[in-house]
């Protein structure tokens, strides 16, 4: 792990701490700790469960999964999907839902807002320093699997049934217009063109009710973001493909598939892809500091990233008066 003033770098394959939790295992990127109280990002891998975890409801956290290997079904009150590479499933507060891990390796990014559920795993698993996944017969105590549950507000629905799994259809393409729990196929949501990068937001903060906001960045090699900061907004970025140089307050590091960035508020960040192309999530709490990217850009329906290079973007070129956000020079 590299620290950079205040900001932190996971590199691929590092975390914060590892668990091994019935058979997965959890990686934690982020925690309330390190998002000023914003969320806790973890990456989990599994093989194929043998059940779905017990459908159960959380009194104020707002749960994501992004997978990015593998598949999955995750419900959601009377309604189920299997993700597959890209797809993603948001689920509001007091809604009920459950997840299983299908394939032989199976991976997901997860956001739990607000931070501090991410504790969960630490109290319900056990230190994990293994290479991989435990062999199908390695030994867990569930025993602090009831005592977790309970102390983290995981609400257990006796007697509810599971919804037959199925791929989806077009109404998976949009995200909703308020609050409210949603699957979305790979590819769709509200899409920017920026500064040769496509935006794509898979939950906003009007649908979070303010709490979190997640979108996608993609572009091709020599593709660059300006340098911007923040007054109270935090963001983290998690590297889905490619290589990426990420500029850090005083620093340059290149990172690869499976970093983290942790940037806080106050730290000025820029990117540029140096491989042949580069796709990374960007998730941030406090603040509207990413709808930036709505102001820089243009909606759009395709992208072409040969053809979007553009000028670059300077400080004053835009009104960014009603957003936390701003060009540094």
């Amino acid at each position: 792990m590299t620290q950079m003033l205040n900001a932190q770098i996971l590199r691929g394959g590092e975390s914060l701490r590892t668990n091994l939790v019935a058979g997965q295992v959890v990686h934690t990127l982020a925690t309330t700790e390190t998002t000023a109280g914003g969320f806790g990002a973890v990456v989990l891998e599994s093989t194929i469960d043998r059940q779905p975890i017990p459908l159960h409801y959380h009194e104020k956290e707002h749960d994501t999964w992004l997978c990015t290997r593998g598949r999955l079904s995750v419900w959601s009150g009377d309604e189920c999907r299997i993700l597959n590479d890209g797809d993603f499933a948001y689920v509001k507060p007091g809604d009920v839902h459950s997840y299983q891990c299908l394939s032989p390796r199976t991976q997901f990014f997860g956001v739990v807002a607000p931070g501090g559920w991410e504790g969960f795993f630490d109290m319900a698993g056990e230190q994990w320093a293994g290479p991989g996944l435990p062999e199908a017969d390695h030994p867990f105590d569930f025993s602090r699997m009831g005592p977790a549950m309970g102390r983290f507000g995981v609400n257990r629905v006796e007697g509810a049934q599971y919804a037959a799994p199925r791929n989806g259809d077009a109404t998976d393409r949009a995200l909703p217009e308020g609050p409210a729990s949603y699957f979305l196929q790979q590819g769709y949501g509200d899409r920017v063109r920026v500064q040769g990068h496509l935006c794509t937001t898979l939950l906003s903060r009007h649908i979070s009710a303010d709490m979190i906001e997640i979108r996608t960045v993609e572009g091709a090699r020599g593709a660059t973001m300006p340098p911007v900061r923040h007054r109270q907004t935090h963001v983290f970025a998690y590297l889905l493909e490619g290589e990426v140089t990420f500029a850090v307050g005083d620093r340059n590091v290149t990172v690869h598939a499976g970093a983290a960035i942790n940037i806080p508020a106050g730290t000025t960040y820029s990117t540029k892809i140096v491989s042949g192309s580069g796709r990374w999530v960007l998730t941030s709490a406090n603040g509207n500091g990413l709808s930036y990217l709505d102001k820089l850009g243009e909606a759009t329906q395709t992208f072409t990233p040969a053809r979007e290079a553009g000028k670059p973007v300077t400080a004053g070129q835009h009104d960014l008066s009603d957003i936390d956000a701003r060009i540094v020079s």
